[in-house]
C-alpha cells in the first residue's frame, strides 16, 4: 500500500484559497516559459544562423539547451529539498532570465550558444520546480486533478511556441523572444517569493552539499547524454567509458552516505518508486520517438507534405492534456496500477497501428499519434503523482526530479535509439517503408515493457482535500 506523506507546513496551516491560485498562477507562468522555450527556437533557427553566421554550430543551439536542462533536472529537485522549493525556483527564474538576457544580446553564435546553455539550465530547474510546488500544496487527490492542468500549458506551449517565434520574426525580430522573457520571469519570481511555503519538512540534508557526490554525478550524466546523442563513434566510445568509470565512483560514494545522493535511492530499491520510473522512461521513449519519425515517415513515403505532417505532433501533444486531465478522475476511483495499465495499453496500440499499415497514411498518423499521446498522459501524469505521494516530506523535491529525469532521458533514448534502428534497416534490410514499419514495431515492444512496469505500481485509490497556501 502505498503511504502519502504530507508536509507539516500544509497540514497545520490554512490560509486564504486565493493565496494557493496565485501561487499556481505564478508556477504556471514559469512552466509556459520553460516550455514554449524549447519549442520557439525551432522557428527562428534560420533567422538566428543568417544573423550569427557560422552554420556549422546553430545545432548545438538545441543540442546545447537540452543538454543542460536535462542536466538540471535531477540537481534542481535535491536542491528543493536542501534549501526549499521557493529559494530554489527563484534561483531557478534568475538562471532563466540571465540566459534569455544573454540570447536576446548574443553578439556571435559562440556567445548565443553559451546564453543558451545558461538558459537550459533554468528552464530545467524551473519545469522541475513547478512540480514539486504543486506537490507541496496539493495532497494525493489534489495533484492528480493538477495534473490535467500542468499538461496544457505543454499542450499550449507546443502550439504557442513555434507561432509566437514565426511572428516575432516576422516583425520585431527573433532576439524579442528572448527578451519577452525577462519581465514574465521576474513577474513568476515574485508571485513564487510572496506565496510558497517554505522549506519542507525536517530534512537532516538541508542546506548541506556534498560536492564529490554533486560532481560525479553531474559528470556522470553529462558523458550518458553524450552517449545518448552522438552519432559519432570515437566519441560515442570515450563518453560510454567515462559515464560508466564515473557513475560508479558516484555509486560508491552513495552507498558510503545514502544523503548525499541527489536522486533517492528508493528509486531502485523500492518497487513502487522504480516502477514510476520505469514508466516515465517507457512512455517517453514511445511518444517522443514517434513524433519524431510518423512526419519523417510521412513526408519520405509522399503521404504528406512537410506542412501536413506536422499535424500529428499537435495530436500527440492535444491527446497527452487530453490523457492528464482524464487521468485525474480516474485515479480517486480505480487507482494508479489500472489507470497506468490503460494508458499502457493506449501506447502499444498507437505503434501498432502503423505497424499494421503497409504505408503510413495521414489517417492512420493522426489515430496513431492520438492514442499514443493519450497514453502518455495515463502513464506518465500518474507516475509522477504516484512518486510524489510515496516521497516522504523531505525529498519531494529529489521524487519529483528523479522522475522528471526518467521522462526526459526516455525522450533522448527513444529519439536517437529508434533513428539508428530506422536508418540501419534502411541501409541494409527493409527499404524506406519496411524501415519505419520496423522502428514502429520497436515502439510496440517498449509500449510492452510499459505495461510490465506498470504491475509494480500501487494500487491503492488517490483521496484527500486539497490544502490551503498562506
Amino acid at each position: 500500500m502505498t503511504v502519502v506523506h504530507e508536509t507539516r507546513d500544509t497540514q497545520a496551516k490554512s490560509g486564504a484559497p486565493a493565496g494557493r491560485r496565485a501561487l499556481i498562477a505564478g508556477a504556471l507562468l514559469a512552466l509556459f516559459l520553460a516550455a514554449a522555450d524549447s519549442t520557439v527556437v525551432g522557428s527562428i533557427l534560420p533567422a538566428m544562423a543568417r544573423t550569427l553566421g557560422h552554420d556549422e554550430l546553430y545545432p548545438w543551439l538545441v543540442s546545447g539547451f537540452l543538454l543542460c536542462s536535462i542536466l538540471a533536472t535531477a540537481v534542481s529537485g535535491a536542491a528543493a529539498d536542501r534549501f526549499g522549493a521557493r529559494t530554489s525556483m527563484c534561483v531557478a527564474l534568475g538562471l532563466f532570465a540571465a540566459g534569455s538576457a544573454g540570447s536576446a544580446v548574443a553578439p556571435g553564435m559562440v556567445a548565443l550558444i553559451a546564453a543558451r546553455a545558461v538558459q537550459g539550465l533554468g528552464a530545467g530547474a524551473v519545469v522541475t520546480l513547478s512540480y514539486v510546488l504543486v506537490g507541496q500544496v496539493f495532497d494525493a487527490a489534489g495533484r492528480a486533478r493538477m495534473q490535467g492542468l500542468l499538461s496544457a500549458v505543454w499542450g499550449l506551449a507546443a502550439v504557442a511556441g513555434p507561432a509566437l517565434g514565426s511572428a516575432a520574426q516576422a516583425t520585431v525580430g527573433w532576439r524579442w523572444v528572448f527578451a519577452v522573457n525577462l519581465p514574465l520571469a521576474l513577474i513568476a519570481a515574485v508571485v513564487v517569493a510572496r506565496r510558497a511555503p517554505g522549506r519542507n519538512g525536517a530534512s537532516a540534508r538541508r542546506g548541506r552539499v556534498h560536492v564529490p557526490a554533486l560532481t560525479t554525478f553531474s559528470v556522470g550524466l553529462t558523458a550518458l547524454l553524450v552517449v545518448l546523442v552522438s552519432p559519432a563513434p570515437p566519441v560515442l566510445a570515450v563518453a560510454a567509458v567515462a559515464a560508466v568509470a564515473v557513475l560508479a565512483l558516484h555509486r560508491r560514494q552513495v552507498r558510503r552516505d545514502p544523503s548525499v545522493s541527489l536522486v533517492p535511492v528508493a528509486m531502485v530499491t523500492d518497487r513502487s518508486a522504480r516502477a514510476a520510473a520505469l514508466v516515465s522512461i517507457g512512455a517517453s521513449v514511445v511518444l517522443y520517438a514517434s513524433v519524431t519519425q510518423l512526419p519523417l515517415a510521412l513526408t519520405r513515403t509522399g503521404a504528406a507534405g512537410d506542412a501536413v505532417s506536422g499535424l500529428v505532433v499537435l495530436v500527440a501533444s492535444l491527446g497527452w492534456v487530453a490523457g492528464s486531465a482524464v487521468c485525474a478522475g480516474l485515479l480517486g476511483k480505480h487507482g494508479a496500477r489500472t489507470v497506468a495499465s490503460g494508458g499502457a495499453v493506449l501506447l502499444v496500440a498507437g505503434p501498432a497501428v502503423l505497424c499494421l499499415t503497409p504505408h503510413p497514411s495521414l489517417v492512420t498518423a493522426v489515430v496513431a499519434q492520438l492514442l499514443a499521446g493519450l497514453g502518455t498522459g495515463f502513464t506518465v501524469a500518474t507516475a509522477l503523482v504516484q512518486a510524489q505521494n510515496a516521497a516522504p516530506a523531505e525529498q519531494l523535491g529529489s521524487y519529483t526530479g528523479a522522475v522528471t529525469l526518467c521522462r526526459n532521458m526516455g525522450a533522448a533514448i527513444g529519439v536517437n535509439l529508434i533513428a539508428s534502428i530506422q536508418h540501419g534497416a534502411e541501409k541494409d534490410l527493409t527499404g524506406t517503408a519496411g524501415s519505419y514499419r520496423l522502428a514502429f514495431a520497436v515502439l510496440v515492444a517498449a509500449g510492452m515493457l510499459t505495461l510490465v512496469a506498470t504491475r509494480g505500481l500501487g494500487g491503492t485509490r488517490g483521496a484527500g482535500e486539497v490544502t490551503d497556501v498562506p
